[in-house]
């Protein structure tokens, strides 16, 4: 029990945890709150910077191309490799203005305006060489193709501002870009100062609630004890310090419980003593008459036995042979119902049963109602519970044929269907309407009117229930004035 103490109490969190546990949650939040606010800050500032040395690039390439028509110029002049030399430095170097900015502008939709940029430098660069060359071997079409020359620089000269509006704009874009930033950055902030206030004023609540909580339900389970109640309510989501506190609360809880048990049953013990005393006067009392009931029951079925047997032989002698016949049918009946009531019999036995049982019925109705047993040959001989098939005849004869005068019938027939044995008992009576129909299902009929007890629909069906669970089934049908009928199907697969 103190193994199982500690290592519960173990499990549980002190107050000093949970303290650093939501502490340890807040840095962390805040750690990455601010991360987020730097990377996105570090963002914005590369995209400006980016934007601004595209811009000073575009200087650069439009600087460049000036210094190259310049240079192209004194070459033309003063024709030498350095003057050469300067002219193609400076076309690279454009060249290389161009591929900067059109490298920051990846994934731009205007990149391609630079790329046509870069066509029309390239194209001057060879216009250029095609210039020198005709200059060198004095063509006659040198000035045309000088003029052409100087009209390609102009058009890129002219383009300097459109390109510097492209890049203008971008800066603008940025820069809304780095005020909406600003404002999204804003928000968050205020989220974020709005947020630390909802954890501080949850901290400080869950704090007090965790001490002040438990020590209420200690306080209402100490005065329960005062009450005399022991079964004290469960204190759950409490700290390591708290719990034991609760828990030498509920081991006090459980010794003066037991004290006081046990005081409880030392008293029931003694009077106990005392009312078994009187209990064995009164059996050895009752002793005398339950012997005397025990021999009663075994002598009783034995002398009637051995009256009707002394009738029916009587009755013989005297030539009485319908009346000897009745009291051996009695006999054999009697002995049936005496010994299978509430033990196992088989089919055969309840069919010799219900034959004397009709026979005795016939002689007492006459003509008024005629039995009839039909069973199949070869009929396997199944286990069934005892006395089944007289009360249902014998609810024939008293619900169904109770009042009729004449051609009444009850049939009795016992098939085999495939895997199954099918018994039926049915009458031409007046039958019964749907809701009496149920209400004798539902009764057991316990009490007759002359106040013996009968076994009733219910009674057997319920014992076939019992016996065969659910390889039996029971279909009873019923319509006032059409008769009545019931009909047991058992499985003999399953019986098997």
């Amino acid at each position: 029990m103190m193994k199982r103490w500690l290592r519960h109490n173990d499990q549980l969190e002190s107050f000093s945890d949970k303290i650093f546990n939501y502490n340890l949650m807040l840095i962390v939040i805040v750690a990455f709150v601010c991360s987020t606010y730097v990377m996105l800050n570090i963002r914005i500032i590369d995209k400006f910077n980016d934007t601004y040395v595209s811009y000073n690039d575009l200087n650069g390439f439009y600087f460049h191309v000036k210094e190259m028509n310049d240079n192209f110029q004194v070459y033309l002049y003063q024709p030498s490799d350095a003057n050469y030399k300067a002219f193609r430095d400076s076309y690279n170097a454009s060249g290389k203005n161009l591929d900067k900015i059109m490298l920051s502008l990846k994934g731009n939709e205007r990149k391609w305006r630079f790329e046509l940029l870069q066509n029309m430098i390239d194209k001057y660069y060879i216009d250029a060489e095609l210039v020198i060359a005709s200059n060198l071997q004095q063509e006659e079409d040198f000035n045309q193709k000088y003029q052409k020359l100087i009209h390609e620089y102009e058009l890129i000269a002219k383009t300097s501002g459109e390109y510097y509006d492209i890049v203008t704009e971008d800066m603008q874009l940025q820069k809304i870009a780095v005020n909406d930033n600003q404002r999204t950055l804003h928000l968050v902030s205020l989220f974020f100062i709005l947020f630390v206030i909802t954890w501080l004023a949850y901290f400080s609540i869950t704090m007090i609630r965790s001490m002040t909580d438990p020590i209420e339900k200690i306080m209402n389970n100490m005065n329960r004890i005062k009450m005399g109640e022991y079964d004290l309510s469960k204190i759950s989501n409490v700290n390591k310090e708290m719990n034991v506190l609760c828990l030498a609360l509920e081991d006090l809880s459980r010794s003066i419980q037991k004290n006081i048990q046990y005081a409880n049953d030392k008293s029931d013990l003694e009077k106990r003593v005392l009312e078994q005393q009187n209990e064995n006067l009164k059996k050895d009392e009752l002793l005398a008459q339950s012997e005397l009931r025990v021999l009663q029951n075994q002598i009783n079925p034995h002398f009637l036995f051995n009256t009707l047997n002394m009738i029916y032989k009587k009755a013989y002698s005297e030539g009485a042979y319908e009346t000897s016949e009745l009291m051996e049918r009695t006999s054999r009946l009697l002995r049936y119902a005496l010994d299978n009531t509430s033990r196992i019999s088989s089919l055969k036995k309840e069919l010799a049963a219900i034959e004397n049982y009709n026979y005795i019925q016939a002689k007492r109705y006459g003509e008024r109602i005629r039995f009839i047993v039909e069973a199949e040959e070869d009929l396997p001989d199944i286990r069934m519970p005892g006395m089944i098939l007289q009360p249902l005849v014998e609810n024939a004869v008293l619900h169904g044929l109770q009042d009729v005068t004449e051609d009444g019938e009850v049939m009795i027939e016992v098939t085999q269907q495939n895997d199954h044995v099918i018994i039926s008992v049915s009458d031409n009576g007046v039958g019964m309407a749907s809701d009496e129909l149920e209400k004798l299902i539902l009764n057991d009929y316990a009490k007759g009117s002359d106040d013996r007890v009968h076994l009733g629909l219910y009674n057997v069906t319920s014992r076939l229930k019992k016996f065969y669970g659910d390889e039996v089934s029971i279909i009873i049908n019923s319509l006032e004035n059409c008769g009545f009928e019931i009909n047991i199907k058992i499985d003999l697969r399953r019986r098997s």
